[in-house]
């Protein structure tokens, strides 16, 4: 069975948004084992979760 991207509600979405931005962290750290399009890629996709992070965070203030 693939879990891979079946979940659209997660109990718990500043879990999974941490744990995404983990991965893309340590890819970003590597950027050699990646070509330059692919770390281009990491690197917008990482500043995206950030800014999804920092939303979810003032939210959750309010």
């Amino acid at each position: 069975m693939d879990h891979s991207r079946d979940d659209l509600w997660s109990e718990d979405p500043a879990r999974e948004l941490n744990n995404e931005i983990s991965e893309l962290q340590a890819r970003v750290a590597f950027p050699h084992h990646w070509s330059s399009g692919e770390h281009e890629q990491h690197l917008e996709r990482l500043r995206q979760l950030n800014d999804q992070k920092r939303q979810l965070e003032d939210y959750s203030e309010k």
